[in-house]
C-alpha cells in the first residue's frame, strides 16, 4: 500500500476499474496538492472520465483506496460528507435546467438553504467570474455552447468548492470561447486557490493551463504523451514476433500471439535517406507529410503505411535537409516497440 502524506487534497492508491472483463483503470498512486491545477491528458478511452466519476464517487472502483483531505472516501466512507460539500464535477456536455441562468447558478445554494439576498450576490459574483454578469434572466436554452459551459462553471463555483473537476471543458466550443474558458480557470485558481483538475485531448492546452500534466494511456499514468499507437495482431514464432495490420508490418519482442495494441515512442525512431545497415530490425519506407518547429526540436509526420510521428533534433533536421514530400526510411529496434495485450 502506498504511503500517504499529511495534507494532500486527494490521494489514490492501488485503484483499478474493470468494464466487461477489461481493465480500464490501473493507478498505483497519485497525489493532488491543494491549490494546484492538474490536467489528465489522453486519447478517448484512456480512462479520464471514469477516473473523475470514481473520485467524485459517481462510480465505485473495483479495488483501491481514495482519501480526501485526510479522510477515506473509499472503501470507508468517513470523508463522503466533506466530499459532497466541497467537490463538484462539470461534465463535457453540462445539463442546464430549463429555467433562467440565475436559477441554474444558485441551484446548489438553494439546496443549502442560503438566504435569497446572499444567493443573489453570489450569483452576481460567479457570473462576473465567467464574464456573464447581466445574463441572470436569460433562458438557459437560448445560450450558445460556450455560454452554456461558462454558466455550468459558474454554477459549480457558486458553492465555493475546494476542488472542481472539469471533464473536457472546451471540447465543444470554438477557439475564441476556448481561450475565454482557459482564462477563467486560471483566474479562479489564482483568486481563490481552488484545486482544479481537468481533462483534455488538446496537448497544448494541457501545458498552457495546468501546473502539472498527467498523461493517461489505457488507464495508466505514463511519463509522456503516447504516440504512434497501432492496432493489429501479433504472430509469435520461435524467437521472432511480428506485428501487422492492413497497413504495416514489423518485428516486436513479445511471447504473446493475438490481437494487440503497440506503441513506438517518437524519439526512438531513426530517420535515414536510404535504408540503414544496422542492428535495428525494422526499416519502413515512407514520405514526410508535415514538418513542425517545436522550438527545441522538430516534429515530423510521416506516412509509412500508417501515419507516424517522429521527433528529431534541429541539427539532424538541417543536416539531412528534410522537406515535405521527401521519401525517407524509418528505422527502429524491435525492443523499442511497447506491446499491450
Amino acid at each position: 500500500m502506498a504511503h500517504y502524506t499529511n495534507n494532500p487534497v486527494f490521494e489514490i492508491a492501488d485503484l483499478t476499474q474493470v468494464f466487461d472483463e477489461r481493465m480500464v483503470l490501473d493507478i498505483q498512486h497519485l497525489t493532488f496538492e491543494a491549490g494546484k491545477i492538474y490536467c489528465f491528458y489522453g486519447a478517448n478511452g484512456s480512462g479520464k472520465t471514469t477516473l473523475f466519476e470514481i473520485l467524485t464517487r459517481l462510480r465505485t472502483p473495483a479495488t483501491g483506496r481514495i482519501v480526501f483531505q485526510g479522510q477515506e472516501i473509499y472503501p470507508a466512507s468517513d470523508g463522503l460528507t466533506a466530499l459532497r460539500s466541497q467537490v463538484t464535477l462539470v461534465h463535457q456536455d453540462p445539463l442546464l435546467f430549463d429555467t433562467t441562468v440565475e436559477r441554474n447558478v444558485d441551484y446548489g445554494l438553494r439546496l443549502r438553504k442560503v438566504p435569497a439576498e446572499q444567493r443573489r450576490h453570489r450569483v452576481i459574483e460567479c457570473l462576473q467570474l465567467v464574464g456573464m454578469d447581466g445574463f441572470q434572466k436569460r433562458k438557459a436554452r437560448h445560450l450558445s455552447g460556450g455560454e452554456t459551459q461558462r454558466v455550468a462553471i459558474a454554477r459549480a463555483f457558486a458553492i465555493q468548492p475546494s476542488v472542481v473537476f472539469l471533464d473536457e471543458f472546451s471540447a465543444n466550443v470554438d477557439h475564441a470561447n476556448r481561450n475565454v474558458l482557459e482564462s477563467i480557470i486560471r483566474a479562479i485558481n489564482a483568486q481563490f486557490g481552488t484545486t482544479i483538475v481537468f481533462t483534455t485531448h488538446y496537448l497544448e492546452q494541457a501545458y498552457r493551463v495546468a501546473d502539472e500534466v498527467i498523461h493517461l494511456f489505457r488507464g495508466k499514468p505514463v511519463h509522456s504523451p503516447v504516440k504512434n499507437i497501432f492496432h493489429g495482431r501479433i504472430e509469435a514464432a520461435d524467437e521472432v514476433a511480428r506485428f501487422s495490420n492492413d497497413h504495416i508490418s514489423f518485428d516486436v519482442v513479445s511471447a504473446y500471439s493475438g490481437q494487440a495494441t503497440v506503441t513506438i515512442p517518437a524519439e526512438v525512431i531513426t530517420l535515414s535517406v536510404h535504408p540503414l545497415e544496422s542492428s535495428m530490425r525494422n526499416c519502413l519506407p515512407g514520405s514526410i507529410t508535415h514538418i513542425i518547429d517545436a522550438d527545441t526540436h522538430i516534429d515530423l509526420k510521416i506516412l509509412a503505411g500508417e501515419r507516424f510521428e517522429v521527433t528529431i533534433t534541429k541539427r539532424s533536421f538541417h543536416e539531412m535537409e528534410l522537406r515535405p514530400g521527401m521519401p525517407i526510411s524509418l528505422n527502429f529496434k524491435a525492443s523499442s516497440v511497447e506491446v499491450y495485450e
